[in-house]
């Protein structure tokens, strides 16, 4: 009686559950075909030491190829105007401009500055972020950098940039004739 009674309740337990895959590791490019436009695009990211940001570099290539820098916190931040961020990689100089903050997190898509940012930080051990929030609080983090360029490398070529160097501007649309 007992061993049916054992048997049946092994029978009515629930099937362990399969564990989710854990994430990869930081700085894992993460590429894809974009369905629409069938091009390649990507991202790669990295957690700060404290688990309370992810930086983000990224690739867009819908309407123009677009390479980004993201900065999210777990704790999303209100959409504001653009404000400053700072970044400082292996204790050096400062590398600060005002980025976008559209809602979650902020973001900054300026060719020249992504392009100076990338290649510092895909070429450093210590990433500093210095944010001050839609609310005026001070949020800092810290990020162990990449093995090497090569991740970075991969997600901004990706989109049809040259690695270190800025994409030239769109030339001007040619100005109507006078009448």
């Amino acid at each position: 009686m007992i061993l049916f009674l054992t048997m049946a309740l092994q029978a009515a337990a629930p099937a362990a559950a399969t564990p989710p895959a854990p994430p990869p590791p930081p700085w894992t490019p993460r590429m894809r075909m974009d369905p629409v436009t069938n091009r390649p695009s990507g991202s790669v990211s990295a957690t700060s030491q404290d688990g309370n940001a992810r930086l983000v570099v990224r690739c867009d290539r819908r309407v123009d190829n677009v390479v980004s820098m993201q900065f999210i916190p777990t704790v999303p931040f209100a959409a504001a105007t653009p404000r400053p961020v700072s970044i400082t990689v292996d204790g050096g100089a400062t590398l600060g401009t005002n980025w976008d903050f559209p809602g979650r997190g902020a973001v900054i898509s300026d060719p020249a500055v992504v392009t100076t940012l990338t290649v510092a930080i895909a070429r450093g051990k210590t990433i500093k972020v210095h944010v001050i929030d839609p609310s005026e609080k001070a949020l800092d983090a810290t990020f162990t950098g990449p093995p090497s360029e090569a991740p970075i490398k991969q997600v901004v070529e990706s989109c049809g940039y040259t690695f270190g160097v800025a994409p030239a501007p769109e030339p001007a649309p040619p100005e109507a004739p006078a009448p």
